[in-house]
């Protein structure tokens, strides 16, 4: 029997997936309806879930950053941002997912910031 040999080589890992999302775009719950013309009012606060700072995206590393953390939108329940969806769920919160790009759009959105999410879950 031949012995199985392992290349030494590695081969370079390719960069993660960006994707540029607008913090101040107008977002829609996709539940209930309510409309915030200023983006998410839960991203004005840091995020004591991913450690992302104030009008940034939340940085978790398996992706799905286009929604915030439980955390941060539970801190803004508790400020006062935010009122619980009045649809059916289980925990209150809104479903309101960051509208993302694959690059950045030059001028028309200047408050671009990249996100980590994955191309599957890459929207527009």
């Amino acid at each position: 029997m031949r012995p199985h040999r392992i290349p030494t080589a590695t081969s370079p890992r390719p960069p993660a997936p960006m994707r540029w999302a607008n913090v101040t775009a107008p977002l829609t719950c996709t539940r209930c309806g309510v409309t915030w013309m200023a983006g998410d009012p839960a991203i004005t606060l840091p995020c004591r879930g991913c450690d992302a700072g104030p009008a940034q995206p939340c940085r978790r590393w398996a992706g799905g950053n286009e929604n915030v953390c439980a955390q941060r939108d539970h801190d803004a329940r508790q400020a006062g941002l935010l009122k619980e969806c009045e649809a059916l769920t289980w925990d209150g919160r809104h479903s309101k997912p960051l509208r993302l790009w694959a690059s950045s759009v030059g001028g028309t959105v200047p408050d671009a910031i990249r996100t980590g999410t994955p191309v599957a879950r890459f929207a527009a």
